[in-house]
């Protein structure tokens, strides 16, 4: 089974083939993106066809939706226009280069949703990455065509966006850079304050962002804690105090660890 699905073509049949091409899958009250199911196990492990076809048996007129994260290996860029996304998308297009061709949505509110190859390790949700810009990744969902959106119009894939025209592209890595307080920092920003670093008056808040900066891509709290110290001995005009840098570690730290439980958020 390849996945491609006409939007006359029910949720059940959608929701079988998305599950065929192992992606998780969850059934959506009728006209509405909330869940009918506890889907937090979803996150975790893919639905049988079996259980599927008993959802859709109970609920005929169910919406489908995907599971985004590590299991489905997908990454979500929900572009709402209503709200500026799309004068967003274009801000970060002109200053990072435009995205690369990939599976699109079309939804029924005039959105854009475009899948993207799930990147490996934890990538979290993030409402406002822009305005009008949300990322749903591990612990988020979204709304999948061939639902009914609340307005009355379908979701639809893009013409030559279906997973079935082209794959979904890998996730560019600037997005992962966007949100979190690191609005606005390119790779070439990064590089530069780690190069040059910063005098006084710009050390904690340089600090802070840095350390954020670490911690959303991953790095151990401990290592980077050391990264930092020794940046700040080398870079910072003139240095803090250790006992300064560790503090200001510590507070990013716990602010990462209150984000790092996923929200259950959707985009639809």
């Amino acid at each position: 089974m390849t996945g491609e699905v006409p939007p006359s073509a029910g949720c059940e049949a959608a929701a079988l083939a998305y599950l065929a091409r192992g992606w998780s899958v969850l059934p959506l009250r009728p006209a509405d993106k909330r869940p009918l199911v506890a889907w937090e196990p979803l996150q975790h492990e893919r639905p049988d066809a079996e259980t599927l076809r008993a959802w859709f048996a109970r609920w005929p007129a169910a919406n489908v939706g995907i599971v985004t994260g590590a299991l489905s290996g997908l990454v979500v860029l929900d572009v709402d226009p209503h709200h500026g996304g799309a004068d967003s998308l274009a801000a970060l297009e002109r200053a990072h280069g435009p995205l690369p061709a990939t599976v699109e949505a079309e939804t029924g509110g005039g959105g854009r949703h475009l899948y993207f190859r799930h990147p490996g390790g934890l990538v979290r949700n993030r409402a406002g990455l822009r305005q009008g810009i949300d990322l749903r990744g591990d612990g988020g969902y979204v709304v999948a065509p061939p639902s009914r959106h609340p307005s009355g119009g379908l979701y639809r894939w893009r013409p030559g966006g279906s997973p079935d025209a082209l794959p979904p592209a890998h996730l560019p890595l600037w997005l992962l850079g966007q949100g979190g307080g690191r609005l606005g920092r390119s790779l070439a920003d990064w590089r530069e304050l780690v190069r040059a670093g910063v005098p006084e008056g710009q050390r904690n808040d340089s600090l802070a962002s840095l350390a954020g900066h670490l911690l959303w891509h991953g790095v151990d709290p401990d290592v980077t804690l050391e990264l930092l110290l020794a940046w700040n001995r080398q870079r910072c005009r003139p240095p803090l105090d250790d006992a300064e840098v560790a503090q200001v570690t510590r507070n990013i730290v716990r602010l990462h660890e209150r984000e790092d439980g996923p929200p259950g958020s959707a985009a639809g």
